[in-house]
């Protein structure tokens, strides 16, 4: 019994170590946005949602339930396009495509870009499908959906350190050109002169006076 006991409490203590750590690794989720699909005209039915990380990464969640949320509205009456609508927290995103991209025969890839900026959604761009999927002739139902979520966080770019804002002429609306840089005897050329001057002067008098001396 002690044996079986020496056993396994240290493969016990093991797992909850692992489950520990794959916690801790886990990013947290900072944000999450509802997707709708508009399977029928006016009503859309809310099939998944986008967790986007602290790390800057994102997944997709799909929702699986019964009777899943609804969003009503009119967003398009385009038959020919199939919208899906993305909902944050104080945004809402309409993202139409043309339907026939969805004529897929066993999978149909979808993406989804969230441009992200100073911790919020700015905007949203989505994609379903191939062009190619317009010219099939046959039409094809409930393809298998691949989704894919890529976060594009907006990044300040390097800044120039002899960067200048240009001076523009009020008059004449044309950019100030900046004045030639001047060389460094035309800069101080009024403190180099008196200075070889003395030097000139100062260099010949004792000359003279050892001349009168003999």
């Amino acid at each position: 019994m002690r044996l079986v006991e020496l056993t396994v409490i240290p493969l016990f203590l093991s797992a909850l170590l692992a489950a520990a750590s794959s916690n801790e690794a886990e990013p947290a989720i900072t944000q999450t946005l509802d997707v709708f699909h508009n399977l029928s005209p006016t009503d859309y039915i809310q099939r998944g949602e986008l967790q986007l990380r602290a790390d800057g990464t994102a997944q997709y969640h799909s929702v699986g339930m019964q009777q899943p949320p609804q969003l009503q509205g009119d967003f398009g009456a385009d038959p020919s396009l199939y919208t899906v609508v993305v909902r944050a927290k104080d945004a809402q995103f309409v993202l139409p495509i043309k339907r026939c991209r969805l004529n897929a025969k066993k999978k149909l890839e979808e993406t989804f870009v969230v441009h992200e900026n100073e911790g919020g959604v700015f905007h949203v761009d989505y994609d379903a499908g191939t062009g190619d999927n317009c010219l099939e002739k046959n039409r094809y139902e409930d393809p298998a959906w691949l989704t894919r979520v890529v976060v594009n966080r907006q990044v300040d770019g390097p800044v120039p350190v002899l960067a200048a804002a240009a001076s523009i002429d009020a008059s004449t609306g044309k950019e100030v050109q900046p004045e030639p840089q001047k060389s460094f005897l035309a800069k101080y050329w009024y403190y180099i002169i008196p200075i070889v001057l003395l030097l000139m002067l100062g260099g010949e008098e004792p000359q003279q006076e050892g001349n009168t001396r003999r």
